[in-house]
Order: structure tokens, then C-alpha cells, then sequence
């Protein structure tokens, strides 16, 4: 999954964020994986950790500005997580069985790219706004 500037959100802590989770997704998808799920296992949990990291930055960034979204937006985090725990799971249980890469597509790079593309947009918008008019006062 190439990163791409339509993808950026103006918003340099998110911005850094989705370039590495789009780096490590890329790299997931390149690797050649074959005969070896321990690697698999490794790079997925790297790539889930990494995630809720961002997720933390991201929610820091809603409360502090008092985003008037924050619940829907942390609840497709939340989504998001459990979908990516039971993708962990099964890989788990049987690493042989997994379709990998139209798995990991299916739950992490379509995702990723409807949520930067709409959400974290706004997000970055609504924070953006709410910066300009706290530096006024």
C-alpha cells in the first residue's frame, strides 16, 4: 500500500503516523512469507501495536480539541481493532489456511484508506480550525 499526498490530512503527527502504518503494510504485502508464519505473526502484531499507538495520538488529539465526532470516530477505532484481532487469531490457529494478502486488504488496507481518506480528513480539518482560533485568544 503506497502512500499518496491525497492521503495526508495537513496534520503532521497523523500524517507521520499513516506513512509508517502504510510503509509497514507495504512491507507485510512484499515479503515472502512462505514457510514462515512466525513472521507473519511478528509483522502483524508489529503492525496492530503500531496501530493503537496512532489511535492514542489520534484520541489525544480529539479530546484535547473537543472534536464533536469523537465517539463515532473512536468507535471505528474500537471496530477496527477487534476486526484486526480476529484476523490475528486466525492467523494464529492456522497460518497455512490464510488467504494472506486478500485478507490483510480485505481488513486492513481497505480500511485504512476509507478512514484516512474520510474521517482522519475531518479530524484533521476540525483540529486545524480549532488551533487557529485557540492561538486567538
Amino acid at each position: 500500500m503506497l502512500w499518496r499526498s491525497t492521503y495526508e490530512t495537513g496534520n503532521e503527527i497523523v500524517d507521520n503516523d499513516h506513512k509508517e502504518i502504510f510503509k509497514m503494510v507495504e512491507k507485510i504485502l512484499e515479503d515472502n512469507f512462505k514457510d514462515r508464519p512466525d513472521k507473519i505473526r511478528t509483522s502483524v502484531d508489529f503492525l496492530a501495536n503500531y496501530t493503537v499507538r496512532h489511535f492514542g495520538n489520534e484520541e489525544r488529539l480529539m479530546d484535547e480539541s473537543a472534536y464533536p465526532k469523537t465517539d463515532a470516530h473512536k468507535k471505528q477505532h474500537s471496530d477496527f481493532l477487534q476486526r484486526v484481532g480476529l484476523f490475528i487469531e486466525k492467523i494464529k490457529s492456522d497460518v497455512e489456511s490464510v488467504n494472506f494478502s486478500m485478507e490483510i486488504n480485505k481488513v486492513i488496507v481497505d480500511w485504512l484508506a476509507e478512514h484516512v481518506m474520510g474521517s482522519d480528513k475531518d479530524l484533521a480539518d476540525h483540529y486545524k480550525s480549532w488551533a487557529v482560533a485557540f492561538k486567538k485568544q
